[in-house]
């Protein structure tokens, strides 16, 4: 199942890589067994799609490799928890009937990754088993009626029913995935297709990625902030952009705090007319400041900024810090960011946009309620550096994605380190850059109006398809189909 992410994307496994584990519950082992079966399960499933965490710490956070990972242990160990109830009411009702246990793992599957996305420390709803099939263009058009969740939920209905079919030979169990698989390819080859977003503003816009170091000197910095990326900013426009956005990334220059700064950046965009969309922290006292995103105006005045609500435990603020001094290394001094507050619009020209920071893309629930909102484009501004030249940047790259999908809104990715990209409506990339390399893209944006049914819907499709797994699970008389295997263990 880990397979199935990047960097390999053997996104098929994801269709069978259950079937062995599916298996090994319906065969109802001793919950001691099963406690084992789980974790071999939940660690190299997590901890494959993860891997990088470790080498973050320690690179970054100036923790020794045996510290990284007992901390990473911890991590997976709470992953673990919190697939648990998948496990455990799977084998539950095993208990009573082998096939309904069956019929039911997908609704405990999409149950679990609901828990984990709004009721895990903060929510950490990265590696949902959706998420393996972005290279499966047409399936995972249908995230705009269910989100990702439901993308999970059809794959372990699949691999549910070719367990039964193996088992129990249950033809009904396989006709019902095959026409539900039959059912979301024709969805997603209408959307591919036949349909036509209503396009509302055009924007030439222009995404600067500005490869700064995680850890640079002051002349560094001072290269990027003042010459390279103003230089970016000024071949963008004479090509033609009329929207320049610059990307999260390290930056000493407050820009609330810092008059020179501020005043360079002012006077650079009121000289070409051309706003600009950037990231800067936000001071507003000794013991609030804000990771935030401004909009200077055409006159070269902030006419907008959002401060980021959702901020990354352990990297922007400390759950409980009063508990955890040990992980003050991790931290350092970025672990007091206070969270904004409002789904707050930006408007550049007609164009209203959303912008989501960094680890805000993975929630799809912010997504959504800035569609609600009315915004017409969405912008990720992130910093990626500190992943590396791992899995990580692509991962991120593919969940952002699923956000255009969900909301059918374009994307503008603005990634310090890469991967920067144009993503449109279908979650296809319209352009895209490479890792750690300074680089400029220019390309046709669009607003798009209209909503999704996941936009009116939210987790509603979804509560409803873990309720009715519930009167299943407990459906007294049912039985395996007579077969091969279908005798049941004395």
């Amino acid at each position: 199942m880990a397979l199935a992410f990047p960097p390999l994307s053997i996104f098929v496994l994801a269709w069978v890589g259950l079937i062995p584990y599916l298996h090994f519950l319906s065969r109802r082992p001793g919950w001691g067994k099963t406690l084992l079966g789980h974790l071999l399960l939940a660690f190299p499933y997590f901890g494959g799609i993860l891997y990088w965490i470790p080498q973050v710490m320690v690179t970054y956070g100036g923790l020794g490799w045996p510290t990284a990972l007992g901390v990473f242990f911890l991590l997976l160990l709470l992953l673990a928890v919190f697939l648990f109830p998948f496990t455990f009411l799977t084998r539950l009702v095993a208990a009573r009937s082998e096939a309904q246990a069956l019929a039911c793992a997908a609704g405990f599957w999409l149950l679990m990754e609901v828990i984990r996305n709004y009721y895990t420390v903060n929510g950490f709803p990265w590696g949902l088993l959706g998420y393996s099939q972005y290279p499966y263009y047409w399936i995972i058009q249908i995230a705009d009626i269910g989100g990702v969740y439901l993308v999970s939920f059809l794959i372990v209905l699949v691999n549910a029913s070719l367990v039964a079919l193996f088992r129990f030979r249950a033809f009904k169990f396989v006709a019902l995935s095959v026409t539900l698989m039959l059912a979301a390819n024709l969805y997603g080859m209408y959307r591919a297709y036949v349909w036509k977003p209503h396009k509302s503003t055009a924007v030439q816009a222009a995404i600067v990625q500005a490869n700064v170091e995680l850890a640079g000197d002051k002349e560094h910095y001072a290269a990027k902030y003042f010459e390279e990326m103003p230089a970016a900013y000024r071949r963008a426009v004479q090509s033609g952009a009329n929207w320049v956005i610059f990307p999260e990334a390290q930056n000493p220059y407050f820009f609330t705090q810092d008059f020179y700064y501020r005043s360079f950046l002012t006077r650079l965009v009121a000289s070409t007319k051309v706003p600009l969309l950037f990231n800067s922290t936000a001071v507003e006292s000794d013991t609030r400041y804000y990771n935030s995103a401004f909009l200077l105006g055409p006159a070269g005045k902030v006419d907008y900024r959002y401060d980021k609500m959702h901020l990354v435990p352990f990297g922007e603020y400390v759950p409980a810090k009063n508990w955890l001094d040990f992980v003050d290394p991790l931290t350092h001094e970025v672990s007091a960011f206070t969270p904004g507050k409002e789904h707050r619009l930006g408007q550049t020209g007609d164009l209203k946009f959303a912008t989501l920071i960094c680890y805000e893309g993975i929630f799809p629930e912010i997504a959504r309620e800035f569609q609600k909102r009315g915004a017409e484009i969405f912008v990720i501004i992130t910093n990626d550096a500190w992943y590396g030249r791992t899995a990580a940047p692509e991962q991120h790259l593919q969940i952002g994605a699923f956000r255009a999908i969900e909301n059918r809104r374009m994307i503008l990715r603005a990634a310090n380190s890469g991967y920067s990209a144009i993503i449109d409506p279908l979650g296809r990339f319209r352009r895209r850059t490479e890792l750690f390399k300074s680089d400029l893209i220019i390309g046709d944006a669009f607003g798009y109006r209209g909503r999704t049914p996941y936009s009116y819907l939210g987790e509603w499709l979804n509560i409803v398809l873990i309720a009715g797994t519930l009167p299943l699970a407990f459906l007294k008389g049912a039985k395996a189909p007579k077969g091969k295997g279908s005798k049941r263990r004395r």
